[in-house]
């Protein structure tokens, strides 16, 4: 985990904190409320490994597009004959996307179905 360089400021009353070119000045009184220690600390990993697995690749790609698109679910249901409840499950992970629907995608948005496929 990368740390970031810490001072004290003025009779130890504030802290400055640097993070990528941005200097942050924090009275000490608040930043005491989080401090933690390395046993507190969670990985990002750890954070997207949750993500990872209810969001899949294929399912944001189809919601991306939808949003892109300016579509409510059911206006993409209506135009891939299939339901709205097809749409929200395959968007989430629950249901993969099957090639006869990936290959109606391909159709409608001009992209490679294959990128629909997990």
């Amino acid at each position: 985990m990368k740390k970031h360089h810490i001072n004290f400021g003025k009779k130890n009353k504030m802290i400055i904190l640097r993070d990528s070119g941005v200097v942050y000045k924090i009275p000490k009184k608040i930043a005491r409320k989080y401090i933690t220690t390395d046993d507190d600390l969670v990985s990002v990993d750890d954070v997207f490994s949750e993500i990872n697995k209810k969001y899949t690749k294929p399912g944001a790609l189809l919601r991306g597009i939808r949003m892109r698109e300016h579509l409510t679910q059911t206006e993409l249901a209506e135009k891939l004959k299939v339901t709205q409840s097809d749409i929200s499950q395959m968007e989430s992970g629950v249901r993969p996307i099957g090639r006869i629907i990936a290959r109606r995608i391909e159709k409608l948005f001009d992209l490679d179905y294959r990128s629909f496929l997990a």
